[in-house]
């Protein structure tokens, strides 16, 4: 999986030594860990397909103002959801969306925006406990509990629930409408390219000559 291997915040003795003394309570979980706003969130590393960087997006006309548009991943086109504005989060001045989290929905590619990705944990699942009143501005039925770690508080996203079933069905319809739109543009910019790439090498034999 793309960036995956980010290098944790936590050094690796540390959680050998807690993952060590915590093995009995219970299953061990992976968690991708990521930024948004001013909030941490976590998300069962299961739910993700891959992380990519934030990279050409197309958008759609008239389509509601969190999602973005679309975007190809590999050959297949996702659906990319701006989550802040989705859950009516904090927007943070001078702070640029750097990744997109990749999840698989009834069998359609999503997008979703994030800060940044920072981390990847390994965590006894008994760790994670409920949702305590107003932890946060999102609603609570996209949240499976919260995770404290040290003077960090981390609020766990279930990417299953943050789609509703109509939501789905809408965005599954934008996917297939605007693949050919996205492809168009793939196109565009792949001419655009070596057309800059053939100026230069112009120039290059100019200069020699």
């Amino acid at each position: 999986m793309d960036e995956k291997n980010i290098v944790t915040k936590t050094t690796q003795g540390q959680m050998q030594r807690r993952l060590h003394e915590t093995a009995e309570k219970g299953k061990i979980i992976q968690l991708i860990i990521f930024q948004l706003g001013d909030e941490e969130f976590g998300t069962d590393i299961d739910q993700v397909r891959e992380i990519v960087r934030l990279g050409p997006i197309t958008p759609i006309p008239d389509s509601p103002d969190f999602i973005k548009g679309v975007t190809n991943v590999r050959g297949e086109i996702a659906v990319v959801i701006d989550l802040k504005r989705r859950f009516f989060l904090r927007m943070k001045k001078n702070i640029e969306e750097k990744h997109i989290i990749i999840t698989e929905q009834e069998n359609n590619l999503f997008g979703l925006m994030v800060d940044e990705v920072s981390e990847v944990l390994r965590i006894p699942e008994t760790d994670i406990k409920a949702t305590p009143e107003l932890v946060t501005r999102i609603d609570r039925v996209y949240i499976n509990g919260v995770l404290t770690l040290e003077n960090r508080l981390i609020i766990m996203l279930d990417l299953r629930k943050v789609l509703s079933e109509e939501e789905l069905t809408k965005l599954s319809e934008i996917r297939i409408r605007h693949r050919a739109a996205i492809e168009k543009a793939e196109e565009k910019r792949a001419k655009a390219a070596d057309s800059v790439e053939r100026i230069a090498d112009s120039k290059k034999k100019k200069t020699k000559n």
